[in-house]
């Protein structure tokens, strides 16, 4: 599997540089940045849980490490007992009237996502075990030798290709270059998104949820 001093070496290979290594560190993570917005096969999750405390309705990340994480919730579901419901989503402004100061209070029927906050309605009466499901960022690698980090591996030449860019651009001043690697960067990225598209597309057109 591919690690972060693997790319480093193959981006000094391809730039025929030996002294450019701070500047290659940084062109990389700025590459995982561009992308950290645009969703592949790598960065969805249903990994997030969390039990509810009974009169607790808003959870921050202090409460659920991970919740800060999510770019784009697509579902949150409710399990109690071998029950599972899907939780409705609403606007904000609609719980803050429905909640009438915390005063009702059950079983949460819904959600809504405001300010890094998760708000449940109703107020929880019990310990429910909540999933949230969606996009979430993926941390660039914390050290050069990090295995299984999918920005080395399954987008490996997205980044490879954009932090070369940003070089050219930024560093070396060569325009010209810079042009190829967008090029090089867009058909990498047209290659993921087309894996992604015929693994979770669902072959129709649907509303976009926000």
């Amino acid at each position: 599997m591919g690690t972060l001093a693997d790319m480093k070496a193959r981006i000094a290979d391809d730039l025929a540089r030996d002294d450019l290594g701070t500047q290659i560190g940084l062109a990389i993570a700025d590459a995982i940045a561009v992308y950290q917005n645009d969703r592949t096969l790598f960065n969805e999750s249903r990994d997030l849980t969390f039990t509810t405390v009974a009169l607790q309705q808003f959870y921050t990340n202090a409460d659920v490490p991970g919740l800060s994480s999510m770019l784009i919730i697509d579902q949150v579901s409710l399990t109690y007992g071998v029950s599972v419901w899907e939780l409705d989503r609403r606007r904000p402004e609609d719980l803050e009237i429905a909640a009438q100061a915390a005063q009702i209070r059950g079983q949460p029927t819904s959600y809504s996502f405001y300010n890094r906050t998760l708000r449940l309605y109703a107020v929880p009466d019990n310990a429910y075990s909540i999933r949230v499901s969606g996009q979430t960022v993926i941390a660039a690698p914390a050290s050069d030798g990090e295995t299984d980090n999918p920005w080395m591996n399954e987008a490996e030449r997205l980044i490879r290709s954009r932090a070369k860019l940003e070089i050219y651009l930024h560093v070396i001043k060569d325009d010209a270059k810079a042009s190829v690697m967008k090029l090089a960067a867009d058909d990498a990225l047209a290659n993921l998104k087309s894996q992604f598209n015929g693994l979770a597309g669902t072959g129709s057109i649907q509303a976009t949820r926000f």
